[in-house]
């Protein structure tokens, strides 16, 4: 469908809990999926639909189709997105409450909502039912209303419109395939019925074969026209004959094909929206045909001579009138004509998305709304398990709702409701498989703090009501020499936290959910009065500096740390060496953190890394180097900055180290790695950070941002931990 839209190309399994949190997380009466912003990745999300007007019809939406529109506006294409934004106006449902002037709707009835909700009804193209036309429509989603709303559509689970742009389906047509009817059925049945196409043993030309192109072959079959299906691709032959039913296909790059096909159209339909020939096109038209653009392309171009020597027209169109509509709907009914369909749940709609800018639908995806919501609404009932959490199914990384089993709670294993979980760069390397070895459905989330709700009966350290938290890694041999050693991050056999291969054979899932049973060695006091909301970053963030901090003994006071990077292992990393009585120095890329790394974490020195007069300055003055940068960096010009017998500690992942070995035996300077810490250093750590109130700086957000929050993440958008309050997001 066309839907006003210059397109280019852009960017789950099970419903679970979630909206039962998405009706609390936010206030309305009408469960949805929205995007945030322009990456265009839609979430759960709850808003207020308008009470029922004397004209208006309420109805519960049972499918709604998925249109190239959704995509244009999700992602912001055109410009003018506006956020949260709920898209979808392909809605076919049943009519729940008219209101007292409504004649032609009852409740029960069955009834589509297309593209537009409302016009002014008193122009000249309102009069002559041509409402898609009327400089005043308000289109279904991302519109302005007459009463300054923005409107939301149909991925959601009702809605209410004026009578007028609500269209009868007519008994015993499935709604699931009416739904595509009110947008790519009516953008191909309007010019076809405009330039008089309903004229049998004519000849169409229909250009390409998406959702607008297999529904142009449909109608003009239905019409009993001699259709030919012209497109680029040998391998929509056979879908194009024998499941279209269409009479020819010509590859329009095949020249002696196209020579064959020349002067003997009555018509063309051209769905095309990619950039294409307009003039070759135009010459298979017999003298007077009709091309009609439904397609949007970048631009038109083509010869003058291409429309004056066979006095041939190209037409535009876009979606229909409510008279166009509803004689669509009906001549759909009686004329069984089926779009091709491909059913979905909600949760699966970014996969959904990316797969149509991947064309990679035949023909039409529509959202099975009525159950998909049902099953949010009704989690517990939807699936098996006692866990509600959020997960990835796939290498996209979008995560949606899901629920599943923790295990029992053993003799020395402690449980935890989960208050809040911080997000990692971690989460956003196993969701979307950068390692390749993520184990779907994944739930992410390895900085845990809560609660103790229950413990085993050999468990000795805890009780009842602690505040505990869950770090990097649940289970351990316990017997190896690391294991001996309180260096458990080191065991061969180590589990991490999610994404693992626990001993009995199960995967681990983390934190992103509401508990977690762990045995008592991984979980760690978090001491009275210390916010646990502050505590969760310290389970990653926190010790993987905090370890190759002590393990080099940087806790001189008066010694000097230079600390690279400031995202949430810098700033931690400033943090610590402040507390320990060091000189810090910030070295970053960016101008724009000075007055963060100086007034905020209270470093005493910045300096701009790619400033070669700056770094000289620095040359062998620093005792200790802590690198969190994980982007791929010079090695050299950092060691330099070291004393003799320095140390530089890397505990970012770059994609490689390189430097020349002069760079080490030079100054007699030291590269080391880090990863995390063992129990005893967490432990540790944690009641450092009570005793010298070292808090880590966090934003704090609900489960249903959390998509969105790992986009920032990635584009460093963030100061300086997302943390998901676990909590409330889940009541």
């Amino acid at each position: 469908m066309n839907s006003w839209l210059t397109i280019s190309p852009v960017i789950n399994s099970v419903l679970a809990s979630l909206v039962l949190m998405a009706a609390e997380s936010e206030n309305g009466n009408c469960n949805a999926w929205a995007a945030r912003d322009p990456s265009g990745v839609l979430s759960p999300y709850k808003f207020n639909r308008r009470a029922v007007q004397n004209s208006d019809v309420a109805l519960k939406i049972i499918y709604c189709g998925v249109c190239y529109a959704d995509v244009g506006w999700t992602r912001n294409m055109h410009n003018d997105s506006k956020y949260p934004l709920v898209p979808g106006r392909e809605i076919a449902g049943v009519v729940t409450q008219v209101g007292k002037d409504v004649k032609g709707f009852k409740v029960g009835d069955h009834v589509g909502v297309g593209t537009y909700v409302n016009s002014c009804r008193d122009c000249e193209n309102c009069n002559s039912s041509l409402e898609n036309h009327c400089p005043e429509r308000v289109f279904t989603f991302n519109g302005i209303d007459t009463d300054g709303t923005v409107t939301k559509g149909g991925y959601s689970t009702h809605i209410v419109v004026h009578e007028r742009y609500c269209f009868q389906i007519p008994d015993g047509y499935p709604l699931a395939k009416a739904a595509p009817l009110l947008c790519a059925g009516i953008t191909v049945y309007t010019p076809m019925m405009r330039h008089n196409m309903n004229q049998p043993g004519k000849s169409l030309g229909v250009i390409g074969l998406g959702g607008l192109g297999h529904m142009a072959v449909k109608f003009g079959k239905a019409f009993g026209l001699k259709v030919t299906v012209l497109s680029t691709s040998e391998s929509k032959r056979d879908e194009a004959i024998n499941l279209l039913g269409a009479d020819n296909f010509v590859i329009s790059s095949d020249t002696q094909q196209m020579e064959s096909l020349k002067n003997s159209l009555h018509f063309i339909v051209d769905t095309a929206s990619g950039d294409h020939p307009f003039d070759l096109y135009l010459s298979l038209l017999k003298v007077g045909g009709v091309m009609t653009l439904v397609g949007f392309p970048s631009e038109i171009k083509m010869h003058p001579a291409s429309l004056l020597l066979g006095a041939r027209s190209l037409s535009g169109s876009v979606v229909g009138g409510t008279k166009d509509i509803q004689e669509m709907v009906n001549f759909c009914a009686a004329n069984k004509i089926y779009p091709e369909i491909e059913i979905i749940k909600i949760d699966y709609i970014n996969e959904a998305l990316a797969r149509l800018v991947n064309r990679d639908v035949k023909y039409r995806f529509v959202i099975d709304i009525v159950n998909s919501f049902n099953l949010v609404l009704m989690a517990a009932e939807s699936e098996n398990g006692n866990c509600n959490a959020w997960a990835a199914r796939d290498p996209s990384g979008v995560l949606s709702p899901y629920k599943f089993n923790r295990r029992a709670v053993q003799n020395s294993d402690v449980a935890l409701k989960i208050i809040y979980c911080g997000v990692c760069y971690a989460d956003v390397g196993w969701t979307r498989n950068m390692h390749n070895d993520s184990k779907y459905p994944l739930v992410p989330g390895h900085e845990i703090a809560g609660v103790v709700t229950q413990v085993g009966k050999d468990v000795k350290g805890f009780k009842v009501g602690d505040h505990v938290g869950v770090g990097t890694y649940v289970n351990s041999c316990r017997d190896c020499e690391n294991c001996n050693s309180s260096l458990e991050n080191h065991c061969p056999e180590r589990v991490f936290t999610f994404n693992g291969i626990d001993t009995d054979g199960t995967v681990t899932k983390g934190g992103y959910s509401t508990h977690i049973v762990v045995h008592e060695r991984y979980c760690f006091q978090i001491p009275d009065g210390y916010p646990l909301a502050k505590a969760a970053p310290l389970l990653c963030a926190g010790i993987t500096v905090y370890t190759p901090m002590m393990r080099h003994n940087m806790n001189q006071p008066g010694k000097s740390l230079g600390v690279i990077g400031l995202g949430g292992l810098g700033h931690m990393a400033v943090k610590f060496g402040k507390a320990f009585g060091l000189k810090v120095t910030v070295l970053s890329t960016s101008e724009s953190k000075r007055d963060e790394a100086i007034n905020l974490l209270g470093a005493d020195n910045f300096v701009i890394s790619s400033d070669t007069q700056q770094m000289e300055s620095l040359k062998n003055s620093l005792h200790f180097i802590v690198d969190t940068a994980s982007g791929d960096h010079p090695f050299d010009p950092y060691l330099s900055l070291l004393k003799v017998g320095g140390v530089m500690a890397i505990v970012g992942f770059p994609s490689e180290i390189q430097m020349h070995p002069a760079s080490l035996s030079r100054g007699a300077w030291t590269l080391s790695g880090s990863v995390t810490g063992g129990t005893k250093d967490i432990q540790e750590m944690l009641n450092f950070c009570a005793a010298n109130k070292i808090y880590p700086e966090i934003e704090i957000i609900k489960i249903d941002y959390i998509n969105e929050a790992l986009t920032r993440l990635v584009n460093r958008d963030v100061k300086y931990r997302f943390v998901i309050d676990i909590e409330n997001s889940f009541k």
